[in-house]
């Protein structure tokens, strides 16, 4: 395993170097697939990717807080409108990955749905989907979203981001200890009550109620976000084992087009809601986004823009997907079987 960490790791630092996007993530992927289609041996064992998937969990529910429920009333209609956006939007991409890409049917339905990288690998990889495809696919449309978006809003609104420091408190250790037992008892939840993926989605369950109850209030410190990414985006990276550059570099293209696909579809669905509602163009984009929770947020915050609303709607297309998802998708596949 170490040398899979010291592969994501170098890639992590060149894409620190370069500035590119979420480099601790989509640097130390990149890293460890090189690694892989060179024939090195790279790899996670299972007690790593279970505590990957705990602790992603918990992160995941602390995007949840007391001003998120307590504002989501003020914006019903575009919630509602982004969960049929949502559902348009899946459909779209999910046609393009059986039509273009050449994913099998189960592969294709978790590549289409824009959720974040982490977690829509992970709950890929529990129902059996094709990782390697998936992984991909995500991380393409994530970067090239990442990208895109900020660059577009400066050309159209002239909107300049300005970097600003987060103002909430770290953990104390009072949160440490509290998010210690959620995590053990998210994980011992989400076991018995069948929870799909639920070494992610029981945690994430218990983080978001305590995080939203005000309960635990401080952030993670940088480097544990950090090492997190780290872990996570070399696990990932170390599944190309077999693979040829030909086929990672054909499907890294049809991603990146299916990235400027569903963020047409965006812009598009943005443009009449904002026209329906009376609401900021910009701000819809960032909502809507299909990529990047955490990036739309700082990116909200830096130009200037509502992140109550950003993250609201971001928030909901993550419940939506970790939970409801899953279990249609397990009666499907049960109806098919």
């Amino acid at each position: 395993m170490l040398l899979t960490f010291l592969s994501g790791l170098t890639g992590g630092c060149v894409f620190w170097t370069l500035g590119l996007p979420l480099p601790w993530m989509l640097g130390c992927l990149t890293g460890s697939l090189i690694a892989s289609l060179s024939g090195v041996p790279v790899g996670v064992t299972k007690p790593v990717r279970l505590i990957i998937m705990v602790i992603l969990g918990v992160m995941l529910g602390g995007t949840f807080s007391p001003e998120v429920l307590a504002r989501a009333g003020e914006w019903i209609p575009t919630l509602i409108a982004a969960v049929l956006y949502l559902a348009v939007l899946t459909f779209i991409a999910q046609f393009y990955c059986r039509k273009f890409m050449k994913m099998d049917r189960l592969t294709a339905i978790f590549a289409g749905f824009p959720g974040g990288l982490s977690e829509m690998t992970l709950l890929g990889e529990e129902a059996g989907a094709d990782v390697p495809a998936l992984t991909l696919a995500h991380a393409c449309r994530v970067a090239t979203i990442l990208l895109a978006i900020p660059l577009f809003l400066t050309y159209w609104s002239g909107l300049e981001m300005v970097e600003r420091e987060s103002t909430a408190p770290l953990w104390s250790l009072l949160d440490i200890i509290i998010l210690l037992i959620i995590a053990s008892g998210g994980l011992f939840l989400g076991k018995i009550a069948k929870f799909p993926a639920y070494q992610l989605t029981g945690p994430l369950l218990l983080s978001a109620i305590v995080h939203t109850s005000g309960l635990v209030q401080g952030e993670p410190p940088e480097i544990v976000t950090v090492l997190l990414q780290l872990t996570l985006g070399s696990a990932l990276g170390a599944r190309f084992a077999g693979y040829s550059l030909g086929q990672v570099g054909k499907l890294m293209l049809l991603s990146v087009v299916m990235a400027f696909l569903m963020l047409a579809v965006t812009l598009l669905v943005s443009g009449i809601l904002s026209y329906a509602f009376d609401l900021e163009f910009e701000a819809l984009i960032l909502a809507l986004s299909p990529g990047g929770f955490a990036e739309m947020t700082l990116a909200a915050l830096s130009m200037g823009i509502d992140p109550a609303f950003v993250t609201t709607h971001h928030a909901l297309r993550l419940l939506v997907i970790v939970f409801i998802v899953p279990v249609f998708l397990t009666r499907i596949i049960k109806r098919n079987s």
